[in-house]
């Protein structure tokens, strides 16, 4: 009921109406929708809380005890893989005062509370409590205790959490996003990541999603990097529920386009066009871009208003992983410091963005027939926050 009340709170005082016009007549989203506490909030509870999130790579927990602690749209989480090799999700919060018992990324036998000692296994089970026989067994029940267990699936080597107890299933989830189909055509799970790039930047979380789909900006501020080797307008497939996806012509994802790896095995006959590159969008924020040679998807999560935390993973075929060493990572650096330059291209724009729609100055503008993406992803997100057809006040 709070959420419903939340929702009409915040809608009524909102006009979104000129984005749910048609392309041609449409405009951006008002500014608000970029720092107010309120809308953050309701999504939150309307998105974050209901969606799969993407979270890390099998391979990041290749062996039992491996563990990455996390933070995803405020919510503190644990993930790690048992001694039995089950992936295994957790709230990261002591059932004792509700401190985080781990921190960072590592290996371990078990979890301790840095605060009381309460220690956990890798199974989310209670393992030992100072004190405990001090305390009233009718009171608490020591036996089954356990930090609270979160949703976990993986698809494509991809690992997926969900916080709501209630949720679809992952397969589910991705059909009605079209991803699974998609997916076929690119072999994640025989793909490992060779470099993880994880920023925080000042801006909300909207605007990266919206920014890795906006081709309009590419030849402007891409236009020494890889802008030059993009095509005019890529045409995309826009469908239900928000997902979005696209097969194009680029080159790939380094200096002047060359790839230094060759294509990946399964794509050389199913696609074998040198310039093949493909995009889709899984709700909420993960942005997955092939090319003839890698994937390279982009995942972001919230922290606040107006703070976000992006990941960008590198991902090649593992037979590229055969090269010896040294030829293998001079290769591998190349397409590292690309993508960083190409993000940092990005960065100063987005800060920029962030402060642009605070100004008092803004009014939203018209969208342009290569912000069909936009439009799209636009208005999805405004059913999923006040309902079909909403307009606001």
């Amino acid at each position: 009921m709070a959420v419903a009340v939340g929702r009409e709170r915040v809608g009524g005082r909102l006009d979104f109406s000129a984005t749910r016009r048609e392309l041609t007549e449409a405009h951006h989203l008002p500014g608000e929708f970029y720092y107010s506490p309120e809308v953050f909030e309701l999504e939150i509870e309307q998105i974050f809380m209901k969606d799969w999130l993407c979270v890390g790579r099998v391979e990041q927990f290749a062996k039992p005890g491996d563990y990455r602690a996390l933070r995803i749209a405020g919510e503190p989480l644990l993930v790690c893989r048992d001694g039995q090799g089950r992936l295994n999700a957790f709230s990261n919060v002591c059932r004792h005062r509700g401190v985080e018992v781990a921190s960072g990324e590592g290996n371990r036998e078990e979890f301790s509370c840095p605060y009381h000692g309460w220690t956990y296994g890798l199974d989310g089970k209670l393992l030992g409590a100072p004190l405990s026989k001090t305390v009233d067994p009718a009171s608490f029940d020591f036996a089954s205790c356990r930090l609270p267990t979160v949703k976990l699936e993986t698809w494509g080597g991809w690992i997926f959490v969900s916080f709501d107890p209630a949720s679809t299933s992952l397969a589910d989830y991705l059909d009605i996003e079209g991803a699974r189909k998609l997916g076929g055509l690119l072999r994640p799970e025989e793909t490992v990541i060779t470099d993880e790039y994880v920023f925080e930047i000042d801006c909300n979380w909207k605007f990266i999603p919206e920014n890795v789909s906006d081709f309009y900006h590419v030849k402007v501020v891409h236009a020494t990097s890889f802008g030059k080797y993009f095509p005019d307008n890529p045409a995309f497939v826009y469908e239900s529920q928000g997902r979005f996806h696209a097969e194009y012509e680029a080159f790939t994802m380094a200096p002047e386009g060359m790839s230094l790896f060759g294509p990946m095995p399964w794509l050389a006959e199913r696609r074998p066009s040198p310039n093949f590159a493909c995009a889709f969008f899984v709700q909420p924020t993960l942005n997955i871009f092939g090319r003839q040679d890698l994937l390279q998807p982009w995942v972001t999560h919230p922290i606040s208003p107006e703070r976000s935390r992006v990941t960008i993973w590198t991902q090649f075929p593992k037979q590229h992983l055969e090269l010896p060493p040294p030829a293998f990572e001079a290769r591998n650096q190349v397409y590292r410091d690309f993508i960083r330059l190409v993000a940092s291209e990005d960065g100063a724009m987005l800060r920029s963005l962030q402060n642009g729609v605070k100004s008092r100055a803004f009014r939203p503008g018209p969208m342009v027939g290569l912000e069909r993406p936009l439009h799209h992803f636009f208005n999805y997100y405004l059913d999923r926050m006040f309902g079909p057809g909403s307009t606001g006040a």
